[in-house]
């Protein structure tokens, strides 16, 4: 919505600059978006007069048009395609500065030479409009400053209003909130005008079918109207809020509709067969034209206006070619009304249409203010062309709103404002705001809200009122407070962040999500778990149709969408509950869960590398990270054994006993599942149940000392039977090794037909350090041999010597 301060200023007064008014509105709920400023001082610009058109002889678009200044006539040549004889229009002389610094000197433009410039609105800084030139009023004087018709520059506000506030779609809405804010009064234009000719109803009539679709309708008749251009500051007013001047008629309404934030729709009168209106449901099959010129399918479900023979207009939406208003349009029927705003969200969505008219009338329209808005249109059309109104307005009203009354306690309105506001102001703030104060006593007050004002309607809405008129930036911050319920297990709750800060600690980020999913998603995981789900009777969606039974579905949701956003590298976690059901009894069971998992080159962390990560690296990955959990929670006992999973891919996947007891599954996600989320990176996934987790506290360590003295790496790698595990290996390098020895790390697994039949080579780095002096290399040869010949004792390991 777009605000030119000098129209502003018509209506409310107030002493702040641009820049303070867009603070005090900001801070009150309304966001201003930009400060944008129109206009120039068009400094050697006039109203010039088009006295004679010639063809230009070397180019088909451009025209030779002699232009008088009021002093002398000037040969321009010019390319707009609305430039015709008589016309008045900008005229930039010799010298002027447009507005975008280009100063005019006299040039030769294929051929010819042209003496200034006849200017569209973009060259005046007044719009973005370069479809062709500023078209003035006829009656203008010629030779006149264009700053003495346009006057001077003006500030523009770009406000974003939200979806309940459409009082404020309209420059007489921010007006009232600018003077609750300032503490002065909206001032309105007059609306009267005087009436000639025969009674309206016997000039046309209005029949409503569907009054649940359409609350109101009036109708007034406007003839002997005189078509042309609408005066220059209508147009600039118009053009400032970025709508195209057309005709006095159509720029009227659209003009009202920006003041006051009713939209309007003319018809050509004569053109209305019958001279009736009907609101009612379109026949299925009809069809419309609209302005656009687009063919529409109507059905039922569209409210359409009509004529005795076919619609005219989508109602509140746009209108329908055939009744719209020409250039020889002198008699006019004016339609004032408001519609169900949710039918007309319904049509838009369905046509795939939005106007102004349809985003005003989708957030509300104040059915009382529908005659001021007729009456002012009116008005203008007798004041600005020449027209002649008809005796009366048909107006059907067929539900009169009824007041909303509201209490509100000045206590609860301290609690919710935490600061305290005396009963006078809260009052002086509402009745600023137009929200009467029927009755009040010394605990509260009863509150009328405006008809323009339909979010309001509860307690808590009034006071917000008072809350942003006071000014939020008053109320103090409140320093939060933590809450320890009676009665809660702290220990287990401790240790349910103990298990965080492991996993945060292994580099997992936590992820959270809802308790309830589709179907489609638990499907994907495990078509045929069927018996343990708990479907909701009543989901409020499809998507949420039913309770988790596994937080693998959304863990592999969350990477999919970050893959699919070239997030491709990712270890995430969720602790949470599922809820599964008995498939005998039929009774409901609650289970604490943590799943983890890893996609892409996220195993690789802090190693360079562009090749795929490999279905063993994945699986080693998960398989470490579980270890190191486990060994941080002071879990004693890790058995995996190979299983089958739906969601794994074939033979990627093992139970998981913890102590003795089933916890879960580790494995890595099948292509038919990912494929879902076109993810071509490996997922590590597994889902444990947490208790195992919580039963005992992590042991502590004792702290030691930084060492003093550098450390001595080895490598040694070796020729194994496939069948031997890194476990043995490790533990085999640990028995007997020297206090020295500080760390293993494997850092290399090799197979070739080389090596021999289920063969494999693995190589790791061993290090050495004493935390008594410096290690010389004689030392760590010595640990180092010791090692390797325990390796070939114990696990007949073939060293390969480089």
């Amino acid at each position: 919505m777009k605000v030119p301060l000098s129209w502003l200023r018509e209506y409310v007064e107030f002493g702040a600059t641009a820049e303070a008014l867009a603070d005090r509105l900001t801070f009150s709920g309304v966001e201003v978006e930009g400060i944008d400023r129109i206009g120039g001082t068009y400094e050697g610009v006039v109203v010039g007069e088009v006295m004679e058109i010639l063809p230009h002889p070397n180019a088909d678009r451009l025209r030779i048009c002699k232009v008088s200044n009021g002093v002398e006539v000037l040969t321009v040549v010019c390319g707009a395609p609305n430039v015709a004889v008589s016309d008045k229009a900008p005229f930039a002389q010799i010298g002027a500065k447009l507005a975008n610094g280009m100063t005019l000197a006299r040039t030769r433009i294929r051929g010819e030479w042209s003496s200034g410039m006849l200017c569209a609105e973009d060259e005046l800084g007044i719009s973005d409009d370069h479809t062709g030139i500023l078209q003035l009023s006829k009656d203008t004087r010629t030779g006149m400053p264009l700053a003495e018709l346009l006057g001077p520059p003006d500030v523009v506000l770009d406000l974003e209003i939200t979806w309940n506030r459409g009082d404020c779609l309209s420059i007489i809405g921010i007006a009232r909130e600018v003077a609750a804010l300032f503490g002065t009064r909206v001032k309105l234009p007059s609306v009267d005008f005087s009436e000639a000719g025969q009674q309206v109803d016997s000039m046309a009539s209005v029949r409503v079918e569907d009054p649940d679709g359409c609350p109101r309708y009036t109708a007034r008749v406007v003839t002997g109207i005189q078509q042309g251009a609408s005066p220059q500051w209508m147009q600039k007013r118009l053009a400032m809020c970025g709508v195209r001047a057309i005709s006095n008629v159509v720029d009227i309404t659209n003009y009202v509709m920006l003041e006051c934030g009713h939209p309007l729709h003319a018809f050509d009168y004569s053109l209305l067969k019958g001279h009736g209106i009907a609101v009612r449901r379109a026949k299925a099959g009809e069809k419309i034209r609209t302005l656009d010129g687009i063919d529409r399918q109507l059905g039922p479900e569209n409210l359409v206006i009509a004529d005795s023979e076919r619609p005219v207009a989508v109602a509140g939406v746009m209108g329908g070619e055939g009744s719209e208003i020409l250039a020889g349009t002198s008699d006019v029927l004016l339609e004032a009304a408001t519609f169900n705003a949710a039918q007309i969200h319904s049509t838009c969505l369905k046509l795939g249409m939005a106007t102004e008219s349809s985003n005003r009338y989708e957030r509300g329209v104040d059915p009382v203010g529908v005659d001021w808005a007729s009456r002012r249109a009116v008005a203008l059309m007798v004041q600005c062309a020449g027209g002649k109104a008809a005796k009366g307005v048909i107006d059907v009203f067929h539900r009169v709103p009824v007041p909303r009354k509201i209490r509100c306690t000045y206590a609860t309105l301290d609690t919710l404002m935490g600061v305290m506001v005396p009963p006078e102001r809260v009052v002086a703030i509402l009745e600023s705001l137009q929200i009467k104060v029927v009755s009040r006593n010394a605990e509260s007050l009863v509150a009328e809200p405006p008809s323009f004002r339909p979010d309001l309607e509860i307690e808590a809405d009034l006071i917000e009122e008072v809350a942003r008129i006071h000014g939020l930036e008053g109320i103090p911050s409140a320093i939060p407070a933590a809450v320890v319920v009676p009665g809660m297990d702290d220990a287990r709750t401790r240790a349910q962040q103990a298990c965080r800060t492991v996993l945060t600690g292994l580099g997992f980020s936590e992820i959270m999500n809802y308790s309830f999913l589709s179907v489609a998603s638990l499907d994907r995981i495990d078509p045929g778990d069927q018996g343990t789900r708990v479907v909701l009777p009543n989901p409020v969606s499809a998507d949420f149709a039913i309770m988790r039974n596994s937080l693998v579905p959304q863990m592999i949701e969350s990477l999919g969408r970050n893959f699919a956003r070239q997030m491709t590298d990712a270890r995430f976690f969720e602790m949470g509950r599922v809820f599964l059901k008995d498939p005998a009894t039929g009774a409901l069971c609650e289970e604490e869960r943590v799943c983890l998992a890893c996609m892409g080159r996220a195993v690789r962390e802090g190693i360079k590398g562009k090749s795929p990560v490999t279905e063993e690296e994945m699986f080693l990955h998960m398989k470490g990270a579980l270890g190191v959990f486990c060994e941080a929670r002071g879990v004693q006992s890790i058995v995996l054994a190979k299983c089958d999973r739906p969601v794994c891919e074939s033979g990627w996947a093992v139970s998981v006993t913890l102590d003795g007891r089933h916890a879960g599954f580790l494995g890595l996600v099948g292509w038919p599942v990912r494929k879902t989320w076109k993810v071509v990176e490996q997922i590590g996934i597994a889902e444990l149940t947490l208790e195992p987790f919580l039963a005992k506290q992590q042991s502590r360590r004792g702290v030691q000392a930084i060492p003093a003295f550098p450390s001595v790496s080895r490598d040694v790698a070796m020729v194994v039977d496939e069948s031997l595990t890194h476990d043995r290996i490790v533990e085999v390098i640990r028995n007997g090794a020297p206090k020295e020895l500080t760390a293993v790390e494997l850092f290399d697994i090799f197979r070739s037909e080389g090596l021999g039949h289920r063969r494999k080579s693995m190589a790791y780095t061993l290090v050495y350090r004493s935390l008594e002096r410096t290690l010389t290399d004689e030392d760590a040869n010595g640990y180092h041999e010791s090692i390797k010949a325990r390796l070939k004792k114990e696990l007949n390991a073939e060293i390969r010597e480089n």
